[in-house]
């Protein structure tokens, strides 16, 4: 009887310890954060050759989380006025802080005949406004897959 009584308290005891850690462990799992924002502030040349022009793109990135974003890489495709115009990735790491915003600056390298056809589209119209559209992920080191975005928006060209 008295060894009954022992076998009982222990599996009681067992239980406890194991719900207190479950309890425990559930208070630190990350949830899935919300996907930030990217905005598009500048596109600047910073050398052209013959064959092809580097480009540094200025992007925003705004948390909307409650708790730091450890940004690991970017990876992103540039398409002006529906033109695939340069592709490219940031391994520049960076934290945004909660609720607020940091400037990640990415260079990619575009084929000049990609860039040409796009500024004769723009000179042939009369436009000064490229629209453009900017897809790709955020890799968060607390998160285990990519979070993607997709941000279409214009510019004026007399901005950049």
């Amino acid at each position: 009887m008295h060894i009954r009584r022992l076998s009982w308290l222990s599996v009681i005891f067992t239980l406890l310890i194991a719900s207190g850690l479950l309890a425990s462990g559930c208070a630190s799992i990350v949830s899935k954060p919300l996907k930030p924002t990217i905005e598009l502030i500048s596109v600047r040349p910073l050398n052209i050759s013959l064959t092809d022009q580097k480009l540094r793109f200025e992007l925003k990135v705004s948390n909307p989380n409650t708790f730091d974003m450890p940004i690991e890489a970017v990876d992103f495709i540039a398409r002006f006025n529906n033109t695939n115009i340069a592709s490219g990735k940031s391994t520049q790491s960076v934290t945004v802080g909660a609720k607020s915003d940091a400037i990640l600056s990415l260079d990619v390298t575009a084929g000049v005949d990609r860039l040409a056809s796009t500024l004769s589209t723009l000179l042939q119209g009369q436009s000064l406004n490229l629209e453009y559209e900017l897809s790709g992920s955020v890799k968060v080191s607390t998160w285990p897959t990519p979070i993607p975005f997709d941000v279409i928006g214009a510019m004026d060209v007399k901005d950049t």
